[in-house]
């Protein structure tokens, strides 16, 4: 089209204007002249650094993605027999205990191997006591105890999480500079 609607730099409508006039205002200006719809009778155009633009676009969507990492859930897995040995099944506990503090879901697996299935009470038995024994941490996302791996799925309880704040380990911003002295 042979007119343009124009915005300025600081955001301002100049208003209807000649393409060759725009196109020579942004040259002056030593800046790009960037269509934001073209659909629109004139075509809305704005006066802008476009390369400035792109980078701004790119360190916020860089931004979001980083807060979206810090709330990801990740599940942890713990494996176990079913005829665990008593200090074998408390460092389990602990662990998956650990885990749901942090916000992170567990995963416990409960394998059965050959004539081990016919020891499956044993496991349910096993998988329901750890469950319990973790008490109000978590709260019970999902179970498989059809399989010859029995699955129970523990989710952090967003009650407990929020009488404690979670502690999920944050990397140092700060920078580390360490001097030595020579003799």
């Amino acid at each position: 089209s042979s007119t343009v609607r124009l915005i300025d730099e600081e955001q301002n409508m100049v208003g209807v204007v000649s393409k060759s006039a725009a196109i020579q205002m942004a040259e002056d200006a030593e800046l790009d002249l960037v269509i934001l719809s073209p659909e629109a009778d004139p075509p809305v155009v704005k006066l802008m650094d476009y390369n400035k633009y792109k980078y701004e676009q790119q360190k916020k969507k860089r931004d979001q993605q980083k807060k979206s990492s810090a709330h990801r859930v990740d599940q942890k897995e713990l494996k176990m027999g079913y005829n665990i040995d008593v200090h074998d099944y408390s460092v389990r506990l602990r662990a998956a205990q650990k885990f749901l503090k942090d916000g992170d879901k567990v995963k416990l697996i409960v394998s059965l191997k050959g004539r081990e299935n016919e020891f499956k009470n044993n496991a349910i038995e096993l998988i329901r006591r750890f469950r319990d024994d973790v008490g109000e941490l978590a709260v019970e996302e999902s179970k498989n105890f059809r399989d010859r791996n029995m699955t129970l799925v523990l989710v952090p309880n967003k009650a407990v999480a929020q009488k404690e704040a979670p502690k999920k380990k944050e990397k140092p911003t700060g920078t580390e500079v360490s001097a030595s002295v020579s003799t």
